[in-house]
């Protein structure tokens, strides 16, 4: 899954308009994607993130659908 997030999703990830820098973390089965953004333009950036996951095999492999959840730091 690592392998796919980072094929399919990473350098769509990237390219969206506010994005600053990521990171995978794997542990066993379990991945989690963290993706820091600037503030006020992660809400739009993250419509076509979701929607590029849905178009990829990564969603089919997913135990729990994918979530976001903003912190400011």
């Amino acid at each position: 899954m690592a392998a796919l997030w980072s094929s399919e999703i990473g350098p769509f990830e990237r390219a969206r308009p506010g994005f600053q820098g990521a990171v995978l973390l794997r542990e066993g089965p379990d991945l989690l994607a963290v993706s820091c953004w600037d503030g006020m333009r992660a809400a739009a950036a993250l419509d076509p993130l979701y929607g590029r996951v849905a178009a990829s095999p990564l969603e089919r492999l997913l135990a729990r659908p994918l979530t976001c959840r903003f912190r400011a730091l």
